[in-house]
């Protein structure tokens, strides 16, 4: 059996959200799992032409999505692009930054989803 190694739990989870790009795209995807360090998304395949500014080492977006009564903005990292078929991107993303509220929010959201 493997052994866990994340520093923050994970969770499953269904939430609507929008990523906004670089140049100021919007683009609407779902949150299919969630952790205090970071989040994975799926969409349609205009995720797939996400690329980091020419001479930059990674991609970094905007997430917007609302947990329970928070609305909240989180500034994140694409750590890697997976198709997972011919018309679904998944994207892993590292959170890089947040404000405390947020943070909170998403640990209380996990907490009370994990047992």
């Amino acid at each position: 059996m493997l052994q866990e190694r994340r520093i923050f739990p994970r969770i499953h989870c269904d939430v609507d959200a929008e990523l906004e790009t670089t140049d100021g795209g919007l683009l609407d995807v779902r949150i299919t799992s969630i952790s205090c360090s970071g989040l994975y998304v799926v969409g349609d395949d205009e995720l797939s032409g996400l690329q980091p500014p020419e001479g930059v080492g990674a991609a970094e977006v905007w997430l917007h999505f609302g947990l329970e009564a928070n609305t909240l903005r989180c500034h994140c990292r694409i750590i890697y692009k997976r198709r997972n078929a011919h018309d679904n991107i998944g994207l892993g993303l590292h959170i890089i930054s947040t404000d405390e509220t947020a943070l909170h929010a998403i640990d209380h959201y996990v907490t009370a989803r994990l047992f």
